[in-house]
């Protein structure tokens, strides 16, 4: 999986399926290259809690620091009780 901006400088991914996959929130920067500059890794977090799934750009030091920063913005910023995380990608940068 690939992170990216496309032509209408949105940070999108692609994966195996296909390209221009949109990000629902971006709980980093959303500018590809302070992503590139942070010292920590880009990751997607897939959740669905609501009534449709969801895709969280994060960037965290491993795969359940992302998992914990997504369950934390679900519990406390959108009063979410039961948050079911599909989850966790690491994601390269394609600049």
């Amino acid at each position: 999986m690939e992170l990216y901006t496309n032509k209408h400088n949105e940070l999108v991914f692609s994966d195996r399926l296909g390209e221009n996959n949109t990000i629902h929130l971006i709980h980093c920067s959303d500018n590809l290259n302070d992503i590139i500059e942070d010292s920590y890794e880009p990751y997607l977090v897939a959740e669905e809690c609501t009534n449709f799934a969801r895709v969280h750009l994060v960037t965290a030091p491993s795969e359940d620091e992302a998992l914990q920063q997504v369950d934390e913005y679900l519990r406390e910023q959108e009063g979410s009780e039961d948050t079911h995380l599909i989850g966790v990608f690491k994601l390269n940068i394609n600049k």
